[in-house]
């Protein structure tokens, strides 16, 4: 079957790192191990897993820092992703083989798979996480088979949504409603991502300003989610490109600052100038408020991101990290100089809405079908899995394709 794979090989990551900062297609070019080949199908771990047919499997960021070897040697999910890589972990699909203990799996059905691997999966009782439906926090994936990995789209045992198939516990599968596109259900992974995050600390009765830093498709889907959810204070949001900024105002956010809009004035001058507060200043590093808005969602993460939050969050605010930037060396003294919380947020799980409890997925699907997240307006770019190379030309040039989000289109 076609799979796109990946590995780190280490002469190649040097090589790759050193011509990248001229030429980016250096990153999935004939020096780098990206590839799309034919590999075998992979066996059913177990009689209680099942075998899906990707429908569109998107492109989600994480899996572009992979392939531009963003991600330092030493992060902390290394330890977890088995290699090689099938990539992809954002899908629709549908069920093509059951094994005898999934035969109530119906065949052809059409589902969302949850890519965390976790206790259910790897046929443990569940751990504490597990048991409060908090899967992607598991305690034991790296137990029971570690070759498994993390998730779908890190482990070639497993595979991933950029390949003919992969397999996935019976655990791992949300059927997607008759009334939901393709096209729609293939964002319900990142933004079941926004609405995780939401849910896990929304505004309080006291947080009347709102900050949502970046306006990629997470971003975008906290500000979707925060006006569904009934907030109806000043949201504000920054984003890299105008048409970012265009579709977040769309959305419901109030005021959106761009990179053009920070050139001419940073993000800490801004917030200072909206509470008419000082920009303090020392004689090194970046300026701070001692005030500012009540909450932060950082959906990027990296090291000016985090530092940025932290800036300009009020004293005894909360700063909600969802993006895994890897930030290194960030000045962490504003946490207990203003005696912040700071959260942080990973994929999806088990939530209460509307006085039930539901996977995240179910959420994103019942807000879909009453018109919310619009994929006409997501989902800008779709490619056939041997267009690679023009998938990540495209999606590492966000701002001259107007790219919100893309996928794969594997199969129909």
């Amino acid at each position: 079957m076609r799979a796109i794979t990946f590995h780190i090989a280490t002469a190649k990551w040097f090589l790759c790192k050193a011509l990248g900062r001229f030429r980016r297609s250096v990153y999935w070019g004939r020096l780098s191990t990206v590839r799309l080949c034919d590999i075998p199908e992979q066996p059913l771990p177990a009689d209680d897993w099942v075998r899906v047919r990707p429908r569109l499997g998107g492109i989600c960021a994480s899996d572009i820092g992979h392939i531009l070897l963003s991600n330092p040697p030493d992060v902390f999910t290394k330890a977890l992703a088995v290699e090689p890589m099938v990539l992809g972990h954002e899908n629709v699909s549908v069920v093509v083989e059951r094994g005898s203990g999934a035969q109530n799996v119906p065949e052809g059905l059409r589902v969302n798979v949850d890519p965390m691997i976790a206790c259910a999966a790897r046929g443990l009782e569940a751990c504490p996480s597990c048991r409060e439906g908090q899967f992607c926090a598991c305690w034991n994936a790296g137990r029971q088979d570690p070759r498994l990995g993390v998730s779908v789209g890190h482990s070639g045992v497993v595979g991933g949504s950029w390949a003919d198939s992969f397999v996935a516990h019976r655990s791992q599968l949300i059927p997607v409603p008759e009334g939901l596109s393709d096209e729609q259900a293939v964002f319900v992974d990142p933004l079941s991502c926004s609405v995780h995050t939401v849910l896990r600390h929304p505004p309080s009765e006291t947080d009347r300003d709102v900050l949502v830093v970046g306006c990629g498709i997470i971003g975008l889907g906290v500000i979707e989610f925060l006006r569904a959810w009934g907030f109806k204070g000043r949201l504000l949001a920054t984003a890299a490109h105008r048409f970012q900024k265009n579709l977040a105002l769309h959305l419901g956010a109030d005021e959106v600052w761009d990179r053009s809009d920070l050139q001419e004035r940073d993000l800490i001058r801004r917030v200072a100038d909206l509470y008419g507060l000082a920009a303090i200043r020392g004689r090194y590093g970046k300026p701070i408020v001692l005030g500012g808005v009540d909450l932060v969602y950082d959906a990027i993460g990296n090291r000016n991101s985090v530092e940025d939050a932290l800036r300009v969050v009020r004293p005894q605010g909360t700063v909600m990290i969802v993006g895994m930037g890897h930030p290194r060396w960030v000045d962490w003294d504003p946490i207990p100089h203003k005696q912040l919380t700071v959260l942080g947020s990973h994929g999806r799980g088990l939530e209460t809405w509307k006085g039930e409890r539901m996977h995240t997925y179910r959420v994103v699907h019942d807000l879909m079908a009453a018109g919310r997240f619009p994929a006409a307006k997501f989902l800008t770019h779709t490619f056939p899995l041997e267009d690679y190379a023009t998938a990540f030309d495209v999606l590492t040039h966000k701002g001259r394709h107007a790219a919100v989000h893309a996928a794969f289109r594997v199969s129909s």
